[in-house]
């Protein structure tokens, strides 16, 4: 696994990024192999728990990800996984988080490649935050 510093300037989106731990938005970060490695407070608040060292294959499964009609979320398509595997940018998505208490949220983010000084992927990010309360369809 990579070693990240969260002290290092990157750019995410194309934008310098100073700090991934100074914000009020879910952020859970993917080292260059997908692992992930990094869940702030927000983000297991969002989730309900933190799992660290999953990869893009287990995403959806482990975090109980859910499309909103309800079925399971495809890890392949998640914008993380995008994020990881293609360098792909996603923005505003939408999917169903089942929270270990039983109940669903309604998430939305946006996933970027993350890039050191040299422009070489380095990592993925994912911002998210509710758009429903806990409990929520």
């Amino acid at each position: 696994m990579s070693r990240i510093s969260f002290d290092e300037p990157w750019t995410f989106g194309g934008h310098p990024w100073r700090s991934l731990k100074d914000t009020s938005f879910g952020v859970i970060v993917a080292d260059g192999e997908g692992e992930i490695v990094h869940v702030n407070e927000r983000a297991a608040e969002l989730h309900g728990w933190v799992r660290l060292a999953v990869g893009p294959d287990d995403y959806s499964r482990m975090y109980s990800l859910f499309t909103e009609e309800g079925r399971p979320y495809p890890s392949a398509d998640l914008p993380l996984t995008r994020a990881v595997r293609q360098g792909e940018t996603t923005r505003h998505a939408r999917w169903v988080v089942r929270r270990p208490d039983g109940s669903r949220q309604t998430l939305q983010g946006s996933a970027y490649p993350v890039c050191d000084a040299r422009g070489k992927q380095v990592a993925s990010v994912l911002v998210h935050d509710a758009i429903e309360r806990p409990g929520g369809a």
